[in-house]
């Protein structure tokens, strides 16, 4: 992957928390860091480029979708 790959902050921070999850659950950090914090060796880790990902090719349809679309608008939802 190379850096250039995350062009927006939204899929940085994505891909970072889901790294950091890893991270929180015993996975090995990749990059000597002074920080112990799994969100700053996550952080680094993408931005070093040496955290692989994949965006998923279509994204269906979920629930809370289908729910959002079912309310008529200007109704009350309570």
């Amino acid at each position: 992957m190379n850096t250039s790959a995350i062009d927006n902050k939204f899929k940085f921070i994505t891909v970072a928390a889901a790294r950091c999850h890893q991270l929180q659950h015993g996975a090995r950090p990749r990059v000597e860091s002074k920080s112990r914090k799994p969100v700053t060796i996550a952080q680094e880790e993408v931005r070093t480029g040496l955290i692989d990902f994949r965006v998923p090719e279509e994204v269906r349809e979920g629930p809370a979708t289908a729910l959002v679309e079912s309310i008529p608008e200007g109704e009350d939802v309570g």
